[in-house]
């Protein structure tokens, strides 16, 4: 369960395998939600390890850097050599909802060479109900998310996400 901003319509794109639900930003699809569910290996999300160590197993939601060339990149826009993204973790937190149920919570800023929106924000909650891991990453373009209005709608989504 989770609250969506009225001008939020549902969408059809498959990012990756496993989708249960995505939802995209009416005026910028940048700006979307995606909730995967695979079939749990452990009874709660503490089952998983430390919140690093479940991030480090599902960082293909950040996406993966495939930038092939024949030569060398030196520092492209400010990446170390031969990388044209980076990944900044801006906060992790462990919240429990009322009925003591764990959750994962993740703060993350990306960028990539391609400079739009001058990077994503990328917030990320996890928690395991009725036998499946459930998997919430709210996305919102950087620009966007310091105008303030994206960043209270990524916000509420992310804060709501619950599993039963």
């Amino acid at each position: 369960v989770m609250l969506m901003p009225s001008k939020w319509n549902p969408s059809s794109e498959r990012d990756y395998p496993n989708i249960d639900t995505r939802w995209e930003d009416n005026f910028e699809p940048l700006s979307h939600v995606v909730v995967t569910k695979t079939k749990a290996t452990s009874g709660s999300i503490e089952g998983y390890g430390s919140p690093d160590a479940f991030l480090k197993s599902v960082g293909k939601l950040l996406g993966e850097q495939v930038w092939v060339s024949q030569g060398d990149t030196q520092s492209e826009g400010g990446f170390d050599t031969n990388k044209v993204s980076s990944a900044s973790l801006l906060e992790v937190s462990v919240a429990k909802d009322s009925k003591g149920k764990s959750y994962y919570k993740y703060d993350i800023l990306t960028r990539a060479a391609d400079g739009n929106e001058g990077g994503r924000h990328i917030l990320i909650t996890a928690a395991v109900g009725k036998g499946n891991l459930y998997v919430q990453k709210v996305q919102c373009g950087d620009k966007r998310w310091m105008k303030g209005i994206p960043r209270v709608d990524a916000e509420t989504i992310h804060n709501s996400f619950s599993v039963a």
